[in-house]
């Protein structure tokens, strides 16, 4: 049997997030350390009172002092972790030649610079302990491009590019790191989207629905997992054939 794994996963109060938290805790995940920006609703529905307080974090991830206190909080609570999770992130819609700088940043920000500040703060213990499982979220616009989120887009794909560097460089402690690229789910972002436009998004997808959080949970489950100990660098397309 698998040994399972301290485990951090930031973003956890989204759609997918506390989605993912539910489903590792099915599976008997008890060490799970969640971090959330401003609302905490849907862990407090997941974790009673004194387990919220134990478990649940709220940060800023774009600044490095409060991912340095995350860092702190979460040892104190569930000690060094062998996973992470970086589920955080966010978009809004403009058109690139009307978008200002200060927009474009602040999602670029939103995404790409709290993967990189939670690797960079959380990589040393994994290091330490010569194991570690690092799971980064991209997206199916990184690879296939969408109107109106250029700069969702390429924050989607840098984070690509940095987790296959991580991956190169952690290979020797033992350390995998991954990417998933999620197409279209039935929460988070996707309710951001008129009917019309969700039917649309349905219609360009093969398999003709929108995914479950099920299935982000299981692939992440997999990645934790000794299974999954082979596995790095990888970009994992779960779109439902959107993207091929």
């Amino acid at each position: 049997m698998t040994k399972q794994r301290s485990i951090l996963i930031t973003g956890a109060s989204g759609g997918i997030g506390a989605g993912v938290v539910s489903y590792l805790r099915s599976l008997g995940y008890d060490k799970i350390a969640c971090q959330y920006l401003t609302t905490e609703t849907a862990l407090r529905r997941i974790f009673d009172g004194d387990e919220f307080e134990r478990c649940c974090f709220q940060a800023d991830l774009t600044d490095e002092k409060q991912v340095a206190t995350l860092h702190d909080r979460v040892s104190a609570s569930i000690g060094p972790i062998q996973g992470l999770i970086n589920l955080a992130g966010a978009s809004t819609g403009a058109m690139s030649w009307k978008m200002s700088t200060e927009e474009f940043t602040k999602i670029v920000n939103a995404n790409l610079l709290t993967t990189f500040l939670t690797c960079r703060e959380f990589i040393p213990e994994m290091r330490r302990q010569a194991s570690g499982r690092i799971i980064n979220t991209s997206s199916v616009v990184a690879f296939a491009g969408t109107v109106g989120a250029s700069h969702y887009c390429a924050a989607k794909a840098g984070i690509v590019g940095f987790t296959k560097a991580l991956s190169l460089e952690l290979a020797p402690f033992g350390i995998t790191a991954n990417a998933l690229a999620l197409g279209y789910f039935d929460c988070g972002l996707i309710n951001h989207l008129t009917p019309g436009m969700q039917d649309d998004v349905k219609l360009k997808t093969p398999l003709r629905r929108f995914g479950k959080v099920e299935e982000v949970g299981g692939l992440v489950n997999y990645l934790l997992s000794d299974s999954g100990g082979f596995t790095t660098g990888q970009v994992h397309h779960t779109n439902g054939g959107f993207y091929l």
